[in-house]
């Protein structure tokens, strides 16, 4: 409410920080309507609601947003489709040239990893309910991915570790995010339950191993044991 005093005491809800809790209100802030925009849709969520789920008055709120269209804009600049590319710094890239697959099997496992974190899989179900998937901000970053990889493996044909036979390295790119993607949306997402995530982990791991297999020539990389 406007009005109302923010360290007014409130009855603090199931699994709803105290404000000294919070330590970053900002961060709280977008924290608090990332769930409500997954569970109630944008629309659905008020700037109230979200002041409410952190027991602040919306003026504080507007001290730190000026819309609910700019919480929004902040969660996908931190969670949005972006980010894997970003924890992709954390490979060891050295690998790239010495060992390709192993390069990609680290590559692969720090995705699924920053995938599976709640607030990614949050932002997969907020997707979905309000038709973000066919949005712009996915195309911009699947389309960025696949150009990524598609540079990459044009490379590896260059060098001799990957069968230059089997297509176009933009087709090769499709070949191989394709199925990673489509795992992600389908099961990496906030209701999905533990055994559905292990489960999509394993079926992403083994399409690197069998993309591995068919695409990269023997003998031009150490042996690796896959990724686990």
């Amino acid at each position: 409410m406007t009005g109302m005093n923010e360290h007014t005491p409130q009855k603090r809800g199931p699994g709803r920080p105290r404000k000294t809790e919070a330590g970053n209100t900002k961060g709280a802030l977008q924290q608090a309507a990332l769930r409500l925009f997954a569970r109630n849709g944008y629309a659905g969520t008020s700037i109230r609601a979200i002041a409410r789920e952190v027991e602040l008055s919306e003026s504080v709120l507007y001290a730190h947003f000026a819309s609910k269209q700019a919480i929004f804009d902040a969660i996908l600049a931190e969670h949005g489709p972006q980010r894997p590319l970003d924890a992709a710094a954390g490979v060891d890239a050295g690998l790239a040239e010495s060992d390709p697959p192993a390069y990609l099997r680290q590559l692969v496992r720090a995705f699924l990893d920053d995938w599976d974190r709640y607030d990614a899989r949050l932002l997969i179900s907020l997707m979905a309910r309000d038709g973000l998937l066919h949005g712009p901000a996915l195309q911009q970053a699947l389309t960025a991915t696949r150009d990524a990889a598609g540079e990459m493996f044009d490379r590896w044909i260059t060098t001799g570790h990957l069968r230059a036979d089997l297509g176009t390295p933009h087709e090769l790119a499709l070949s191989f995010t394709g199925p990673i993607g489509l795992n992600r949306i389908l099961h990496l997402h906030a209701e999905a339950t533990a055994h559905e995530r292990t489960t999509a982990r394993e079926e992403i791991l083994h399409h690197v191993e069998t993309f591995i297999n068919a695409a990269f020539l023997p003998g031009t990389h150490p042996e690796h044991p896959p990724l686990g």
